[in-house]
């Protein structure tokens, strides 16, 4: 029961197609207003409160496509920027490329964020394997807490690069990433360093400080993925919410103008309920989902917080 509760609870927050998750939200306000309302009044009256509350769901739902012009003019003027900031973009993101390609000492590194992230990864893993190798073997107390951080290394790569293997959308990368704890990473990396720099050959100092480099990288990586969902998220955002709340709008006046000659009956009144919270509902979906990522996506930069709640379930804490 448990493991069926988490995989609906992601769904909702991370991986459901959100005009699927509005409407799952729309069917439950579907029973909520009709049986068990009608339950609850016995199927007497409340019709002389249906007009007030339609007609302000209406300037409601005029609000939010109001909000769809807004946020289109930010992204519009955000595409609109000068020829200079253009080019000055494109360069620093081919920068950043050739000077990860010097690091993990790669001729070429893939385009697509899943390959990117996972030869990233994997060289982290593999300086990683090399520390190992520097450290002596009589030097018990590096050794015991280069293990355990190896281990936390090793399961947090193979878990993200596992999750890597079927992505489909920028999504399915984000939230893959999800699942690599970059700042514990980092953290322990500098506690090691603190605890046993005086201890570790020059060899393995210099491949602790490269690896503390690639997850710098890799948080970089990160970082810029997910601004580039989240613009296409708002996109998606906005376009669905003008093809739902138009007809929503459309339907409501309707229901409005001709409300006397309309049968007043339960079943009507729940549906222009339902019809006019449709808008609601996509942009609660939307909502819930880019500040559930957000959340678990944010980069403290070298600090942990364990601020004590409760992740997002499926996930992992970092």
């Amino acid at each position: 029961m448990t493991s069926r509760w988490t995989s609906f609870t992601r769904w909702v927050l991370l991986t459901g197609d959100r005009r699927a998750v509005a409407a799952a939200l729309l069917a439950a306000f579907a029973v909520l207003f009709g049986p068990v309302g009608h339950l609850i009044t016995l199927g007497g009256g409340g019709h002389e409160t249906t007009v007030p509350l339609v007609t302000t769901l209406l300037s409601g739902n005029f609000v939010l496509v109001s909000i769809v012009v807004s946020v289109n003019s930010v992204f519009v003027s955000g595409e609109q920027s000068p020829l200079g900031q253009q080019f000055g973009r494109i360069r620093d993101t081919a920068e950043f490329r050739r000077q990860l390609e010097s690091v993990v000492e790669a001729d070429h590194v893939p385009a697509d964020p899943e390959g990117f992230l996972q030869v990233l990864t994997g060289d982290i893993v593999e300086r990683g394997q090399r520390l190992e190798d520097d450290v002596p073997p009589a030097d018990i107390d590096v050794r015991a807490d280069l293990d355990a951080y190896l281990d936390r290394l090793g399961a947090a790569s193979g878990d993200m690069n596992a999750r890597l293997q079927d992505v489909e959308r920028p999504l399915e990368a984000v939230l893959a990433t999800m699942h690599f704890d970059y700042a514990r990473q980092v953290a322990d990396l500098q506690r090691l360093r603190a605890e046993h720099g005086d201890d570790l050959p020059e060899t393995a100092a210099t491949t602790l400080e490269e690896m503390l480099d690639l997850l710098e990288y890799f948080a970089v990586a990160r970082a810029y993925f997910k601004s580039l969902y989240l613009r296409r998220e708002f996109a998606g955002l906005s376009t669905n919410l003008v093809y739902v709340a138009v007809p929503s709008i459309a339907a409501v006046s309707f229901f409005l103008l001709h409300f006397s000659q309309l049968p007043s009956t339960h079943a009507l009144v729940v549906a222009v309920h339902v019809v006019a919270l449709a808008p609601f509902a996509l942009l609660s979906a939307y909502v819930v989902r880019v500040a559930a990522i957000s959340r678990r996506t944010e980069s403290p930069g070298h600090f942990v917080f364990g601020d004590g709640e409760p992740g997002v379930p499926g996930v992992s804490s970092p």
